[in-house]
């Protein structure tokens, strides 16, 4: 098996240490290589129980050793069950021995992967997580070891209540806490292509599992790493942020000859449904490299033999184009960009539909950075090339919304910054035209987005209208001036309900050297009443364009931080309610047996 690694660990911007600790090894080339495999392990030194540094370490130095020494007999599962006593027992016994010196007693998570032939084994304790990521979807390969964790697999809880559950961080299984360790074990098949990713839950508490898997299909392991760890930090995350990532290059099947192994090749012809670098698509389009693959579709580079342009291909994976409702999706995306012609948005090449052998459709090809990627690189950005980038993107909106048509999906990563100082609005998944039919229909919702950039309505599941997109190019345009997203919480679902129930941080809080004018502007679009935001991309644009006109009202001095008790004032309620109708119900009780007469 040939892979591709990468990771990346940080304290995080809260805690003072970093209690994870990552581990990777793979034998030297050859035969040897092929019959271990590589080993990836993660772990997580919980901070309740002191010197989580010393045990995460530990741990991960157990498990690494254990593979390096065990005999090419054992099977990975029988490597990972010695990985793990020796792992617990390192760590137990270091901790009786400083409890003996009056320190306290230390514990960790633990997860650990080992690669071999074209197979996934997993030795997992903890809240740690594990994904593999095959032909665009993901799939969690470990299950929460906590309290709230348990109660979601019970039923008890939902997703939702359990990242908002005060119990979210206690454990209910960890390694070096007792003499003994309980661990799940699992396995999954590799194929080419594939991504295997850790995470700690600094990350995945605050980075949902859809952009998870659009990082690592957009970006090679290192720099998708180093990217999640970002993004986590950004939105507010209190914890250690640790992520590591592998993508299967290569991988061998193990066959038997004669009763002799016999290591032979993935089959390259396999059937993915894939086109190929070097094919030609439809007589027209020659695919020459792989630019990207999302959740659902490919993206190639290719040259128009009709033309001899350079030009992108968006491809949908071979699965979804049986599905009618994604196939209608498909094809509005298509028909939204066709009907749009604007310097400041994606073009969509013409290609006659009865001359497809397949769904695909053409675009420009572009030479450049996405926003997402220029704020990341600068940190911040100078006011004036903000409100430029913002003026330009607003233009393009007014363009878009004069016709009826919403993004609903603005955020920088789909916002091309071209070579020639040109921008482009990307990616029409989910937006929404007036004129066509509505498409409903399971996974697709208004409430799609990205959770940092959405629109209160969108959080409270409506479909909007222009201001959606204006709230959301208000969020962008204080990331650009601040360098911070406008809320910050341990979690996706924190983010999407904190401004529901109140307003950003004042972007000068953050960023002194913005004017007040400025400053006005994105508050005035980040109003969480769409009626209170500007009427239109046009005045948004206009006030962009003119900053030193824009007439302060004291937006800043009205905001207000976001009170997470009421967003749990109804759960709050009924809890009162219930226990207020028990207690009276005791109360008649005892009031009626004090009544009855005991009989002489």
């Amino acid at each position: 098996m040939e892979i591709t690694y990468g990771s990346a660990t940080s304290a995080g911007a809260v805690r003072a240490n970093n209690e994870d600790c990552v581990g990777f090894s793979r034998p030297g080339e050859g035969e040897e290589r092929q019959q271990r495999g590589a080993v990836a392990v993660l772990a997580d030194g919980a901070g309740g129980h002191g010197f989580g540094e010393v045990a995460s370490q530990l741990a991960v130095e157990a498990v690494v050793r254990c593979f390096s020494e065990a005999a090419a007999e054992l099977t990975p599962n029988q490597v990972l069950w010695r990985a793990f006593n020796q792992a617990n027992l390192a760590v137990y016994d270091e901790g009786v021995r400083r409890q003996t010196q009056g320190e306290r007693r230390m514990a960790t998570t633990l997860t650990a992967l080992i690669l071999r032939y074209n197979e996934l084994f997993i030795g997992h304790v903890g809240d740690c997580r594990a994904y593999l990521i095959h032909q665009g979807q993901v799939e969690r390969l470990t299950a929460d070891h906590s309290y709230v964790g348990l109660q979601v697999k019970m039923g008890l809880l939902s997703e939702h209540e359990a990242a908002h559950s005060d119990m979210r961080t206690m454990l209910t299984r960890l390694v070096g806490e007792n003499p003994t360790v309980q661990v799940d074990f699992g396995k999954a098949l590799l194929h080419e292509g594939d991504f295997v990713v850790q995470c700690c839950d600094g990350v995945h508490g605050c980075v949902t599992e859809s952009e998870i898997c659009e990082t690592l299909l957009r970006y090679p392991p290192q720099e998708a790493c180093q990217h999640l760890l970002d993004m986590a930090v950004k939105r507010g995350s209190e914890d250690n942020v640790t992520v590591q990532a592998m993508r299967v290059d290569k991988v061998s099947q193990l066959g038997y000859y004669r009763g002799a192994p016999v290591f032979y090749e993935e089959p390259k012809t396999k059937m993915t449904g894939e086109p190929q670098i070097g094919q030609v698509l439809d007589a027209r389009f020659e695919i020459t490299d792989l630019i990207s693959r999302s959740g659902m579709a490919s993206i190639f580079k290719a040259v128009d033999l009709a033309s001899g342009d350079t030009v992108a291909l968006k491809v949908p994976f071979l699965r979804f184009e049986s599905d009618p409702a994604f196939y209608s999706r498909f094809e509005r995306e298509e028909e939204i960009g066709k009907s749009l012609d604007h310097p400041g948005i994606l073009k969509i090449i013409p290609v006659e539909t009865a001359k497809k052998s397949r769904p695909y459709f053409a675009m420009e090809y572009l030479r450049g950075r996405t926003l997402d990627e220029v704020i990341r690189a600068e940190e911040k950005l100078p006011a004036d090339k903000a409100l430029a980038f913002a003026s330009r993107i607003c233009d393009a909106l007014d363009y878009m919304h004069a016709r009826n048509i919403v993004h609903r999906d603005l955020k920088p990563a789909n916002v091309m910054i071209c070579d020639d100082g040109s921008i482009r609005i990307m990616d029409f998944g989910i937006a929404k035209a007036q004129a066509m039919r509505r498409i409903t229909f399971g996974g697709f919702s208004p409430t799609m987005g990205t959770p940092d950039y959405m629109a209160p309505e969108q959080v409270k599941g409506k479909r909007g209208d222009g201001r959606t997109d204006l709230y959301s190019l208000g969020a962008m345009l204080y990331e650009m001036v601040t360098g911070r997203v406008p809320f910050e919480a341990p979690n996706a679902y924190m983010v999407m309900n904190a401004r529901l129930i109140g307003d950003p941080r004042a972007p000068r809080k953050l960023a002194p050297e913005i004017s007040p004018q400025v400053e006005e502007i994105i508050l005035h679009a980040m109003e969480r009443d769409p009626v209170d935001r500007y009427p239109d991309a046009a005045a948004m644009k206009a006030e962009l364009d003119h900053p030193e006109s824009v007439a302060l009202t004291g937006r800043h001095e009205r905001l207000r931080a976001p009170m997470p008790w009421k967003s749990h004032w109804k759960t709050v309620r009924q809890v009162a309610i219930i226990v207020g109708a028990l207690s009276l119900m005791f109360i008649l009780a005892i009031l009626l047996f004090r009544g009855q007469k005991l009989p002489r």
